[in-house]
Parts: C-alpha cells; structure tokens; sequence
C-alpha cells in the first residue's frame, strides 16, 4: 500500500498537469494521381504556397466554362489554406479554406473551390504551372499547349 501511494500521487499530478496539445499545427498538400488512385505526394503548406494560391484565386474573373470537368489523368492538388481566406471578387464571394488545382493532361488546368462548405464551383487556373511544380518539387506532366495561359 506504502509503494501504491507515491505512484497513485505521481499519476495524480501528471493528469493534472498534462499539457494541451493543438492538433492545427501542421498542413498538408496532397496531390493526387488518378491514374494511380492514390496520393503520390504529401507536401507541408508553407507561407510562399499559401500566397502563391491565395493571389491566383484573388484574381479569378470568370466560372470554368466546361460542363464535366473531372477526369481521370493528370493531377489533383489539394492545398488547405490557414487561415481561411476571405476573397470577395467579381466572380468568388466567400470563405475559403481548402483549394483543389485540377490539372489535367489535355485540357486547361482549372480551380475546384468549395464555397459556404457544400457549394461547389469551378473557375480558370491562370497561375503558373511550371512555378507550382518548382514549389511543391514535384513534377506535374501536362500538354505544352495548357502549360500557360
């Protein structure tokens, strides 16, 4: 009973003591092969990522014209944004927190952004294919004649 005791307090004072972990320290990318099926590459989001994909939605100004966008090649790049990211423009009013950057191989790259949380919308990607891959270091194939626009 004598030897029961120190442990019981020691355990005691652990619990009370126990330090409060946040579970929002880290974000990923992900990007995902289709042909594949499955993520080929999980990369930490960083500041440059962030404002790199924040100023492209900022400056979308037209919905994706095309009625079945998804395919099954290429990439699908899932960028989480934190802090979310208010961006009120001609086309996008709303409260993003995740971006999806739909690459496919023979079509225009464009943005798959959920807003209001169940709303689903597609718009143009004008960013820079060739400087997304140099940041996520990985090399996303795509056709010459979509690799800029």
């Amino acid at each position: 009973m004598i030897k029961k005791t120190p442990v019981i307090i020691f355990l005691f004072i652990m619990i009370m003591h126990s330090i409060v972990i946040s579970a929002e320290g880290f974000r990923y990318a992900e990007i995902f092969d289709p042909k594949q099926d499955k993520v080929v590459k999980v990369i930490q989001v960083n500041r440059e990522i962030q404002n790199m994909v924040v100023s492209w939605i900022k400056d979308v100004d037209n919905i994706y014209g095309k009625s079945n966008p998804l395919t099954d090649d290429g990439y699908a790049i899932r960028i989480p944004l934190y802090p979310s990211v208010k961006v009120q423009g001609k086309c996008i009013n709303a409260l993003i927190n995740e971006v999806y950057i739909i690459i496919p191989e023979n079509e225009p790259a464009f943005f798959m952004i959920f807003e209001n949380e169940n709303k689903l919308l597609c718009y143009p990607f004008r960013g820079d294919i060739d400087a997304l891959s140099k940041i996520l270091d990985f090399k996303l194939k795509v056709s010459k004649v979509y690799s800029k626009e």
